[in-house]
């Protein structure tokens, strides 16, 4: 090719009929090469982009299609958070709202030696004669050490099951903690805590019990001491199908990458199908902490996880958590119909907001996603006249028409003249005044005042 083409000293050229070398000649050989170098990178783009789409894309078919298991939390977890104590008033009000959004299971406390106001609830649902077949409690594996070994005694909180008539529960205990010493209690007498754990449970409080074990320290265990997790996964799968569980729960501070818990997600998932534990839940916990929480939640639940165990708000311990009401709608923007036929999908948001207003005496933060008040404000001049003319602009899933609400239009410095009539007409109903002109004219009055240090709110019928 070098020879055909005259290459010589990094210039080309071309012969042409009398034998001569020219440079035009040269740099239409050259554009020929540089179109087909581009042709070649244009495919390979195309190619990668396609390829790590269709990856993608096969994680979302997960979403789409899965049910989700919801255990709510919103009674214990808003305690954590809670300035303000929980009454059993708060907690009744609460709960109310847990019925509305069609959570079938529910925490009520974590029961220890002294009497929590879950207790007191709990006198209080008992007279009432509550159902009470879908109420969990947590529960320590083990509550007293002796020499790095934990004691076999029965923990006061299964004791509390058996009281209060709970029957579903959700065991916990650390593969890490620091005062037990695993190399006296090791693997092989760790489960065999757990199934004694088990079968207690089943003698004590109902054959029919749900049983969870939560590996608490789930993310520091994978990072230092993976196997311990490996033998507990192990075990609880390869039990006799009547013997085992109904599933493992695993939790995150909000200190792991979404991407190692998504490996790890997947390997433990992995373990569970080889050992035949095909029907085993898996469900997840997440905290927030660097800002990522909503999206690790959904990249488990790609992975394997079958569902989550989370209040219908943020509010929780630390910085709170990834809570049910912004993950189910998620899944619901991402294309799944299942949950809308599982839980009172478009009363989540209403939820969200009213426990938040229990557990903390305030409104949502506004700019919280999904429930917080801008969350459905319809903003900018330039993209709301857009719409306006092309709705493919912003296409998809309208989340104000999902829930069946009006989205309010948020005044500021770059609001148009079009949507400032908009607020006028929202605000004060119809009126020939409110004209196109006079939008444009108080649009410029807005701008006037900015200049002139003014620092005014335009958003309230006083503004």
């Amino acid at each position: 090719l070098r020879s055909k083409m005259g290459i010589f000293k990094g210039l080309t050229f071309m012969q042409n009929k009398k034998g001569t070398r020219t440079k035009n000649s040269s740099k239409r050989s050259k554009s020929a090469i540089s179109s087909v170098a581009a042709l070649s990178s244009n495919v390979t783009f195309m190619s990668e982009v396609q390829n790590l789409v269709d990856e993608r894309n096969r994680k979302l078919d997960v979403i789409k299609s899965m049910e989700l298991l919801v255990i709510d939390n919103s009674l214990r977890e808003t305690t954590v958070a809670s300035i303000k104590a929980h009454t059993v008033e708060s907690k009744r009000a609460i709960f109310e709202e847990i019925k509305r959004c069609g959570f079938k299971y529910y925490f009520v406390e974590a029961f220890n030696t002294e009497t929590r106001m879950g207790d007191l609830f709990l006198e209080e649902l008992i007279a009432d004669k509550e159902d009470l077949s879908g109420a969990f409690a947590f529960c320590e594996m083990w509550e007293r050490l002796e020499d790095g070994v934990p004691l076999p005694d029965i923990p006061v909180s299964l004791q509390k099951c058996k009281k209060f008539g709970i029957m579903n529960v959700m065991i916990e205990f650390d593969l890490m903690y620091h005062k037990v010493n695993y190399e006296k209690f090791d693997m092989n007498k760790l489960c065999k805590y757990i199934k004694e754990r088990i079968d207690w449970i089943r003698a004590n409080l109902s054959q029919k019990s749900l049983i969870f074990v939560n590996i608490r320290d789930f993310s520091n265990t994978m990072k230092h001491h993976p196997g311990r997790v490996w033998h507990v996964v192990h075990f609880l799968s390869t039990l006799p199908p009547e013997e085992r569980v109904t599933g493992i729960a695993y939790e995150d501070m909000g200190k792991a990458l979404m991407d190692h818990l998504a490996v790890w997600t997947k390997a433990v998932r992995n373990e569970m199908i080889r050992c035949g534990w095909e029907d085993g839940q898996f469900i997840f916990h997440v905290h927030e902490q660097w800002g990522m929480m909503h999206a690790t939640n959904l990249e488990c639940l790609a992975n394997g996880a079958t569902g989550i165990w989370c209040a219908v708000c943020t509010e929780g311990a630390a910085m709170g958590h990834a809570d049910s009401c912004t993950t189910i709608l998620n899944m619901i923007r991402l294309g799944n119909t299942t949950v809308q036929k599982q839980y009172n999908c478009k009363y989540l948001r209403d939820a969200a907001i009213r426990v938040t207003e229990i557990a903390s005496g305030n409104s949502p933060d506004p700019r919280t996603p999904i429930y917080g008040d801008c969350a459905l404000d319809m903003l900018f001049g330039g993209t709301f006249t857009a719409m306006g003319e092309d709705p493919t602009i912003c296409e998809g899933f309208d989340m104000a028409e999902f829930l069946g609400v009006k989205r309010v239009v948020r005044v500021t410095t770059m609001a148009s003249g079009e949507m400032i009539v908009l607020k006028l007409k929202e605000l004060f109903g119809e009126n020939d005044q409110f004209t196109e002109e006079l939008g444009e004219e108080m649009r410029k009055q807005i701008l006037e005042n900015a200049a002139e240090g003014r620092r005014e709110e335009y958003n309230s019928v006083v503004g």
